[in-house]
């Protein structure tokens, strides 16, 4: 089964609708055209720390001036959605458990801030750095539980050559299950929070070994 992303353009937008993107697959001007294309209001950062070395144009200072120029708000939500929290208790084997988190006060506050957005026709997009929502928990966390409580999301994937897919939450999970090999959407959701987060704890052994900065 060949991956199968509905290609639709860019242009026009859905004020019911929740976006998602990630920033490593465009340069700044793109990246604010894609926004200003959507009519978005509201720029919600969901990094936990909020600071890129090699995309220092996105880093949330340096974002917000920028945004602020074509009039869209620059917002963090690190504590509501970040994937990386201090409390120990939101950790599993080692490894950040999303449906632990999920179900937390903070998480669940910042649910309920998304509904009084869209409640009041703000037009919002999640940001994180991954071009693919398969390996972001903007997708497999936040998107997994907005959807479940009946929220619209579209998925902007801009790629690195230029073409900028759009993807619903419906079809995401479809290809989930495809991905993972796996019928049980619960858990191919945890197969694939398992398999992210095994891969950044990887990238962040490796780069305090050698002492490189991982933040993307």
């Amino acid at each position: 089964m060949a991956l199968k992303l509905a290609i639709a353009s860019i242009l026009g937008y859905n004020k019911n609708m929740i976006y998602t993107i990630g920033y490593a697959g465009a340069d700044i001007n793109r990246f604010v055209q894609i926004l200003q294309d959507k009519q978005i209001d509201i720029l919600i950062d969901v990094r936990s720390i909020p600071k890129s070395k090699y995309f220092c144009q996105f880093d949330n200072t340096s974002l917000s001036k920028t945004l602020m120029n074509v009039k869209i708000k620059y917002q963090n939500w690190s504590y509501e959605f970040g994937a990386k929290q201090y409390r120990l208790d939101f950790y599993a084997d080692g490894i950040f458990d999303y449906e632990k988190f999920a179900k937390s006060q903070q998480f669940l506050k910042g649910v309920e801030k998304i509904k009084d957005l869209v409640n009041q026709n703000k037009n919002i997009c999640l940001m994180c750095a991954e071009i693919d929502p398969i390996i972001c928990h903007r997708a497999i966390l936040i998107g997994k539980e907005l959807f479940a409580r009946g929220l619209e999301l579209e998925h902007i994937i801009a790629k690195r050559n230029g073409e900028t897919l759009l993807e619903n939450q419906k079809d995401f999970e479809k290809r989930l299950m495809f991905t993972t090999k796996i019928n049980n959407l619960s858990e191919a959701y945890r197969k694939q929070n398992k398999k992210n987060r095994l891969q950044t704890n990887l990238i962040i052994s490796w780069s305090v070994k050698f002492k490189v900065n991982h933040i993307v």
